[in-house]
């Protein structure tokens, strides 16, 4: 019974960290039929970001938005603290998100990194997606899904940080496949991400 109630507190955070970090994509993309609504390179002014309250450093095109909602209570013995960032560029898109355990229950990755695509697929069901499992605290995502007859592209990782003090991180980058520049931009953020007090890598 504890087993079951800490797995869906775990669906209800790791679900919050995909919906929210990705929901205009969600939401929108796919009905701007107009070129000048496609990410381009063109005038971007990439910076390095370290992200506010996280051990999460990357580089982006345009300074990211705070999206962290209040953490459930019913989370709170699991969880003790979220951040939630995410940059929302015309059709891309990043997420960028990290949760603090308190140490009462040890994950598996492919449990966390499963659970974030189960919640985007509630949002794009025709999304698919491979993780590869690099260790036990790695996993890469790549994925691919379709938004109003539009073809998207999906890649990111999850990292769990056992050794304290302990993180769970979440990058996401979403790109239409057929944007060069988008999914250049995508590579830049996923090879700039630096996880502090970590050697782990996102790319």
């Amino acid at each position: 019974m504890i087993k079951n109630k800490t797995s869906l507190f775990l669906a209800v955070v790791v679900g919050l960290v995909a919906i929210l970090g990705c929901r205009q994509l969600t939401q929108s993309s796919g009905n701007e039929s107009n070129g000048s609504k496609t990410y381009t390179a063109a005038g971007k002014e990439w910076k390095s970001y370290d992200l506010d309250q996280t051990d999460l450093k990357l580089d982006l095109p345009a300074s990211p938005e705070d999206k962290t909602p209040q953490l459930p209570a019913s989370s709170k013995d699991i969880f003790s603290a979220m951040r939630i960032y995410a940059l929302h560029d015309k059709d891309f898109e990043v997420s960028a998100t990290e949760l603090v355990p308190t140490g009462k229950r040890k994950w598996q990755i492919k449990d966390l990194a499963d659970t974030n695509m189960t919640a985007l697929k509630r949002q794009l069901p025709d999304l698919t997606y491979t993780l590869d499992v690099a260790s036990d605290t790695n996993a890469k995502y790549n994925g691919s899904f379709t938004k109003n007859g539009k073809n998207f592209d999906l890649r990111g990782c999850c990292v769990y940080k056992k050794a304290g003090p302990a993180r769970v991180w979440a990058i996401f980058t979403l790109y239409p496949k057929d944007n060069t520049d988008a999914r250049s931009a995508a590579q830049r953020v996923i090879d700039s991400v630096v996880f502090k007090n970590s050697t782990e890598e996102c790319k």
